[in-house]
């Protein structure tokens, strides 16, 4: 963030400019001259903003010089800022044949090269088998408890590209070779296997693969699949075993309809395992139905249904029907990351009651089969088999891991925001700086659009998650304290000059001598600065009671850590047009205008009020049409407080000074109120302003 907070390095340019990054010519040109009338250090009226506005320009005026030139605009969509700064030419010299033939040669091999590194394919599966019948339900109590592994079976493999400048004939692109070994131990009894195998395309539908096992399981298998049209396919496998003999296998696919496909397999040898089947698969997007019909060495029905209950999570249910019993299979699988899944399923069936936990990881599946009992109609057992997983599961996220991954996470970003304090300090102060040059802009709009009764917006704040929360359920009390403040120090001020005044006509009255007035006058303007300043203190008090809240935007002192949430009501203001603001997506919103990044590594939010429009960093949205009503009655009177507070500032000119922090609601305050004007005041939870 120290880039995107500090010098505007790490910002998009879209985002300065306040447009999407599909936008056009013209509509860049437009927002451009818009900043540009409104952050022009000639146009700034006050001079201790100048240098603020000179830096905010020359960013504008960066990004549009960018923006404007279709050269520039396409490397920079394509390569960033560094593509404009480092190796890219931009100008109008052109590059020589050989120049360009050496970057092509180059960018070439860089890409067979990554591709060849992508393609190495590292695979395995790990089955440990595990009795915990005694545990579950022990013989006695002599007897020990300890689960027992029965059984472990282990397969890894690698699959490596082969090329032909490093094989010869005997390789090519399109070749790859499988390298792997298998473990399979039961009882303390078995033995492993090497296997090795080869495959080659001869074409785009023609392949042909070789594969053989010496050690626990000798075996040696050929198999050539070919593409017969669009929709089918077929494949053929022999193999040989030397207790087993010859073996054959065909197997045939085609794909019936859009979301049908259907498969027949034969297999001839050897005797033992020969047999058919047929089986039909329904695919669509979020459910999976599949079932097979078997007849040989053993028959039965098998059918298993696979429904995606959301993006992260699918449900499994599984039959068999078969001359080998019945087996009832349930369970469920998360996907916690790209290449990270989880799951549990309980399996019923003549051997008993087995719980099977399965993790899979880049293609490293590791399973456990646990036995609970050996009895299927173990109703106890199946009953906590089936509760007790999902229970677990549910306890474990909401009361471990998710407490635990918060803090882990909350302590990361108070480091983060600890060492980076000063950068934050500087952008919220950057953004305190570009939200007061907005500010002129923003109350013509507000006026415009309470005019018209378009959007106004009462409260718009940007920052780390719970802390924009937080401060939204205080930012009505923290306004009327505030104004409480200003309206003693108002009545102080008054009652200061009306004393002055009063004193200043008695001395008259008297004729008092050359060296006489000089004491009441002491006096007068010693009690003319004494409320002011008591005042002051309390108002001093306020806000630093309202900065510790969250919802302060401006910079701290010392070695304090900033507030992690920034009020950007009046940048939000700025940006509504034709009662609608517009937040584009593809860049985070600390870019905009008004806006900085008060919260490095956490997850920010936009909130707004009263109609709740929770926007992520990088989402696009378009307000009014987004957002849910505010439900909860208490929270709906808080922003009725807020605004009547709004609308008493604004009747009473409290918006017209400078605020003691960054610019916030009160500072939209003009002539017109929100008292005299109810449609913009939710009177109940269903009628808020969105």
């Amino acid at each position: 963030m120290s880039a995107d907070s500090e010098g505007g390095e790490g910002r998009s340019y879209y985002a300065l400019l306040g447009v999407s990054p599909t936008a056009t010519e013209d509509e860049i040109k437009r927002a451009y001259r818009q900043l540009a009338t409104t952050l022009h250090p000639d146009k700034v009226a006050n001079t201790a903003h100048h240098d603020e506005a000179a830096t905010l320009f020359t960013r504008i005026q960066e990004a549009y010089e960018v923006l404007s030139d279709p050269q520039k605009r396409d490397i920079y969509d394509v390569y960033g800022k560094e593509g404009l700064t480092a190796g890219l030419e931009v100008g109008d010299r052109l590059k020589t044949r050989d120049e360009l033939r050496a970057e092509w040669e180059a960018f070439q091999t860089k890409q067979k090269k990554e591709a060849l590194e992508a393609s190495v394919n590292y695979r395995g599966v790990y089955v440990f088998k595990t009795d915990a019948t005694a545990l579950v339900r022990p013989y006695s109590r002599s007897v020990a408890r300890t689960p027992e592994l029965t059984s472990i079976y282990m397969t890894s493999g690698l699959d490596v590209p082969l090329e032909s400048r490093d094989w010869g004939w005997l390789g090519s692109e399109q070749d790859v070779a499988h390298l792997g070994g298998l473990v399979n131990v039961r009882k303390n009894v078995g033995g492993g296997s090497f296997l090795a195998g080869y495959k080659r395309h001869f074409a785009d539908y023609s392949s042909l693969e070789v594969h053989g096992a010496v050690g626990l399981r000798t075996l040696l298998s050929a198999q050539h699949s070919v593409q017969l049209d669009a929709d089918s396919s077929a494949s053929l496998v022999a193999s040989w075993q030397p207790d087993a003999g010859l073996g054959m296998q065909f197997v045939t696919t085609r794909q019936l309809t859009a979301t049908v496909s259907g498969e027949y397999s034969w297999v001839v040898g050897p005797v033992e395992a020969a047999g058919m089947g047929l089986g039909l698969t329904r695919r669509t997007e979020k459910l999976l139905l599949s079932g097979r019909v078997e007849v040989g060495a053993v028959t039965g029905l098998v059918g298993r249904v696979v429904r995606q209950l959301s993006s992260a999570a699918t449900a499994r249910l599984g039959l068999k029907l078969t001359t080998a019993g019945v087996e009832l299979d349930v369970g469920g699988t998360r996907r916690f990351s790209e290449v990270a899944t989880a799951g549990c399923a309980v399996s019923v069936g003549l051997q008993g009651i087995t719980l099977k936990l399965r993790y899979n990881c880049a293609g490293h599946l590791f399973e456990f089969p646990v036995l609970l009992s050996s009895n299927p109609l173990d109703w106890p057992t199946l009953a906590g088999a089936y509760l007790l997983p999902p229970l677990l599961y549910l306890a474990g996220r909401d009361l471990v891991v998710g407490p635990l991954r918060r803090g882990v996470e909350a302590r990361r970003t108070r480091a983060e925001r600890g060492r980076q304090a000063e950068v934050i300090r500087r952008a919220l102060a950057l953004s305190q700086s570009a939200a007061e040059l907005m500010l002129p802009v923003a109350r013509r709009r507000l006026d415009r659009e309470q005019r018209h009764g378009g959007l106004v917006v009462v409260l718009a704040l940007y920052g780390e998650e719970a802390a924009v929360v937080e401060a939204a359920k205080q930012a009505p009390q923290r306004l009327l304290r505030a104004q409480a403040a200003a309206a003693e120090q108002a009545q102080a001020q008054a009652a200061a000059g009306q004393a002055a005044a009063e004193q200043q006509a008695q001395q008259e009255a008297q004729q008092p001598q050359a060296a006489s007035p000089a004491q009441p006058a002491q006096a007068g303007g010693g009690g003319e600065g004494a409320a002011p300043e008591q005042a002051q203190q309390q108002q001093q008090q306020e806000a630093e009671q309202a900065q510790a809240a969250g919802g302060g935007g401006g910079k701290e002192q010392g070695d304090e850590v900033p507030p992690a949430v920034a009020d950007v009501t009046v940048a939000v203001q700025y940006l509504v047009e034709s009662s609608k603001v517009a937040f584009h997506r593809g860049y985070p919103k600390s870019g905009l205008m008004g806006f900085c990044d008060p919260a490095p590594t956490a997850t920010k939010l936009l909130l707004g009020r009263p109609f709740r429009a929770t926007i992520s960093d990088t989402e696009g949205a378009q307000l009014p049409g987004r957002g849910n009503p505010v439900e909860d009655e208490a929270e709906a009177d808080a922003v009725l407080q807020l605004a009547t507070a709004l609308g008493a500032a604004a009747a009473g000119g409290g918006g017209g000074g400078r605020p003691s922090r960054a610019p916030s609601a009160a500072s939209l305050g003009g002539e017109a109120s929100w008292r005299e004007n109810p449609a913009f005041l939710p009177r109940n939870p269903s009628d808020g302003l969105d």
